[in-house]
């Protein structure tokens, strides 16, 4: 059946730059600046407008917005960039062998040097809700493999009126349906409903609006800041040239620093010393700045510097990489509708199952505290799974003619770390006490074993659950055992060793 559908796909048009600006056409490059002399008004209009489907005007302020709010720029680049830099990986289908040459195939495809930034591209959708993306195709060597991703201005996009979840292409003449295999649709979605609701965007305008209120009545302000106010003072006969030289002289002052009056003149400086020299005006631009990194990051410690202390930078570091997963889940599974999907279809044929592409590492965990917890409790005879450990930690088994590094033979014939304190360095002079001592460590190995055993099981469970050491520390708390037989040696032992002591007193 695909067979068929491919015989009918234009491969001309898929080779070919579609969404690309003619240089004569309906995709003008010139923007109209929405953004000059804004008001609420004006901003509520283009945001109603947007609503109902025509986007321009946002578009075109969202792009301003980028280039002229620094604030905004910075931190929509930090969170882009987050997700760009990740590490991709892909997943076979299943264990067959096709399976894992489809997917040594895509992996052929995402080693290239421009993927990063292609990425970037695509996450143009977290500020506006969505983001277009042209495949160009090139069909050398009998196999069809993505020339380039090309991002697609946004102005050429607009959606069906009666269906504001399906977006068109401007065209000569009028819209059209994106060609299937041709475009990558991302959706980025900083609130539930429409795509064209969906972004950042709607309510960074507000705060750039606002903001730019401020910073103009603080330039205005920064202009006379430091100028004492000047009163001329004239008498009772000036005549009107008089007066108009006296107000030219008091001008000339604030510009020049110079001017010159008649005698009977009087030029008084009067300096406001109550002043807060524009501190109001700069925490007002500051609060908005602070909520458009709020909106965009999830949190201000990184950017505004505003919180002191390493506990309160680790935990906004920590919501904010949550977001960072969560936009590089949703990529994930747009790339893997629009793109990887099909690439296995063009080049062999539709698939059951198709390999999967996972942007970042799903677990979150610090791996530096399980193979530092794991490593401590191995000299007591813990043991745990070498293909889970190496699962969590991203290794793979050794293959026969691989170097190997580390010791062979599994975790058991690692040395206990306090193994020289577990035996006298030279003879000494023993006692009861000693004795008692060697008595009890024969038998602690029986005494301990149902409780160490409860717990590795328990262990195990979590990691093929793929838990995390903050779920072990819960679990551990409401694990059932019952040290009663190891806790009646150890206090038979340590009254013994009591009256022991007391005998020797006496």
């Amino acid at each position: 059946m695909f067979n068929l559908i491919k015989s009918y796909l234009n491969k001309k048009l898929l080779t070919s730059n579609e969404a690309g600006s003619p240089i004569m056409g309906v995709r003008d490059q010139l923007n109209s600046n929405p953004g000059t002399n804004l008001t609420p008004v004006k901003l509520a209009r283009i945001l109603r407008d947007s609503g109902e489907g025509d986007i321009l005007e946002l578009m075109e302020l969202a792009e301003e917005i980028e280039e002229k709010d620094l604030q905004y720029q910075t931190v929509l680049s930090t969170r882009k960039r987050t997700v760009a830099q990740l590490d991709i990986s892909v997943e076979p289908a299943d264990d067959t062998p096709a399976a894992k040459m489809q997917a040594d195939f895509v992996k052929s495809f995402l080693n290239r040097d421009t993927l990063e930034s292609e990425i970037f591209d695509m996450l143009d959708a977290v500020g506006k809700g969505f983001s277009v993306t042209e495949i160009i195709w090139e069909t050398s060597s009998s196999q069809w493999m993505p020339k380039s991703l090309n991002w697609v201005d946004p102005r050429w996009i607009t959606f069906r009126q009666n269906d504001l979840s399906r977006p068109l292409l401007k065209v000569e003449g009028g819209y059209k349906e994106l060609t299937p295999f041709k475009y990558i649709y991302t959706t980025i979605k900083a609130k539930s409903g429409l795509d064209i609701r969906g972004g950042l965007i709607r309510g960074i305008t507000w705060a750039y609006l606002f903001k730019n209120f401020s910073l103009k009545n603080w330039v205005s302000f920064l202009e006379v800041y430091g100028h004492p106010f000047r009163v001329g003072k004239y008498g009772r006969n000036a005549t009107d040239k008089d007066k108009r030289n006296l107000l030219r002289a008091v001008l000339n002052l604030g510009a020049d620093a110079a001017a010159i009056v008649p005698q009977d003149m009087l030029i008084e400086f009067i300096k406001n010393e109550t002043g807060s020299g524009g501190a109001a005006f700069k925490d007002h631009a500051s609060y908005f700045d602070q909520a458009i990194s709020k909106a965009v990051l999830g949190q201000t410690t990184t950017t505004d510097a505003i919180s002191g202390g390493h506990a309160v930078s680790q935990e906004h570091n920590e919501v904010r990489m949550d977001i960072a997963n969560s936009d590089a889940r949703q990529l994930a599974a747009v790339l893997n509708r629009d793109l990887i999907r099909p690439m296995i279809d063009l080049n062999f044929g539709q698939q059951k199952a198709y390999p999967k592409l996972h942007i970042g590492n799903p677990e979150t965990e610090d791996t530096s505290k399980l193979t530092e917890s794991v490593a401590r409790l191995m000299p007591y005879g813990f043991t745990v799974s070498a293909k889970q450990l190496r699962s969590k930690l991203g290794l793979n088994a050794p293959e026969d003619a691989d170097d190997v590094f580390g010791q062979s033979g599994g975790f058991s014939q690692l040395p206990a770390f306090n193994q020289a304190l577990n035996k006298p360095l030279k003879p000494v002079n023993r006692d009861f006490i000693d004795d008692l001592g060697d008595d009890e460590l024969k038998e602690w190995q029986p005494k301990v074993e149902p409780v160490k055993k409860k717990i590795e099981e328990l262990i195990a469970r979590l990691l093929d659950e793929g838990k995390s050491l903050e779920d072990l520390e819960k679990e551990l708390t409401k694990l059932e055992v019952s040290p009663d037989e190891l806790a009646q040696s150890l206090a038979k032992n340590s009254m013994a060793a009591y009256l022991t002591g007391l005998k020797d007193v006496e």
